[in-house]
């Protein structure tokens, strides 16, 4: 089932500021989509857009097969919850313990279901000795936790998240990271709006690069749109003398066996499994990879790191080779053209492995 179909969207702010132009794109049930760009070029306005708090002004959205035509329906603000990137503007009440039986209250629950709920999120997020601080007196990060635990306490289909990241620590971060995850295998249809580069590969099925042109740059698989040097320097998300070893440093999490959580729900959705699923995670859950791809494919995938890599530090070693030369130091100057002639040899070598690998 399609959740969001959206087509040419485009939108401008009244002081004449451009966000969006003619963005198209479609989200399926339970699949977990990344939306990268840099600062200000429209990811949270069109997660706004989704959620129903502006309308596009031109182009079209069909949420759960249905037009807007008739606004925003009430049944989709039951079904789409939305975690701000600024949790700040999200918590308004006197408590954690209050925010979190919110929404809940809204829905129509009875009291003794609440009260289940809101425990089960303060447990989840490991945040129950926050329960009775007003939201004011907490940190960044522990706010980022309960604005994220009030998007839990509804048990939205769909979630939207604007930069989740933002103001965690490192722990946090991979606790997130695992949630993510999880909240996917109990079904959920995860947005996650971001230019944090590090986690897109572990929490997405698909990426979508919106470029400062307010455009959709680029689309594919998480791992694909990483490799693409040229879009995500067009898109401004990495720079052009960045050392990047995108694949390679990450490859304990994108090719290794990395664990997370296995989310066994019974019923899709419920939020006591993943409390369950959490309770369960040092009692042998299941290793799984990110995606498959073969040793060999590994291999070579490594091979042509190494190779794209030296060529840039074989034209280094000959610039400062060149300089050393220039200062009188000739023995340097002699040691780092060996250096050099040896990189370009060594890659004649990997070439021929990465020929090897076809055969």
């Amino acid at each position: 089932m399609e959740v969001f179909g959206v087509d040419k969207i485009s939108y401008t702010y009244k002081d004449g500021k451009k966000a969006l132009d003619e963005v198209s794109f479609n989200v399926r049930e339970g699949e977990s989509l990344t939306i990268i760009g840099t600062n200000g070029s429209g990811k949270s306005t069109l997660l706004y857009l989704l959620d129903g708090l502006l309308m596009p002004e031109s182009g079209s959205i069909k949420i759960f097969g249905k037009d807007l035509d008739n606004g925003f329906l009430p049944e989709f603000r039951e079904r789409i919850s939305l975690l701000f990137q600024n949790p700040q503007v999200q918590l308004f009440l006197l408590s954690v313990w209050d925010e979190l039986c919110f929404g809940p209250l809204q829905l129509g629950l009875n009291k003794d279901d609440i009260k289940k709920r809101s425990e089960d999120i303060l447990k989840l997020l490991g945040i129950e000795h926050l329960r009775e601080r007003g939201p004011w007196n907490l940190s960044s990060g522990e706010m980022k936790k309960v604005a994220l635990g009030t998007c839990l306490s509804t048990n939205a289909d769909v979630i939207l998240l604007d930069e989740p990241t933002t103001g965690l620590d490192p722990r946090s971060q991979v606790e997130l990271v695992d949630l993510i995850i999880g909240l996917q295998k109990a079904g959920k249809t995860i947005i996650t709006a971001t230019h944090d580069l590090g986690i897109i590969e572990d929490i997405s099925d698909r990426t979508i690069v919106l470029g400062e042109d307010h455009r959709v740059l680029l689309e594919g698989k998480p791992w694909d749109v990483m490799e693409d040097t040229k879009a995500l320097l067009q898109a401004n998300l990495i720079h052009k003398h960045a050392h990047r070893h995108c694949w390679y440093v990450h490859e304990h999490s994108h090719f290794g066996e990395h664990k997370h959580e296995h989310i066994s729900a019974t019923t899709v959705g419920s939020l006591q499994s993943i409390v369950d699923s959490h309770e369960e995670k040092n009692l042998g859950i299941k290793e799984e990879k990110c995606f498959e791809m073969s040793d060999l494919d590994k291999l070579k995938r490594l091979l042509e790191h190494w190779v794209e890599h030296n060529v840039g530090h074989a034209k280094t070693y000959t610039e400062w080779a060149e300089k050393a030369d220039a200062m009188g130091k000739n023995k340097l100057a002699w040691t780092l053209k060996e250096i050099a002639d040896e990189t370009e040899r060594l890659n004649l070598l990997f070439n021929r492995a990465i020929e090897a690998t076809n055969l």
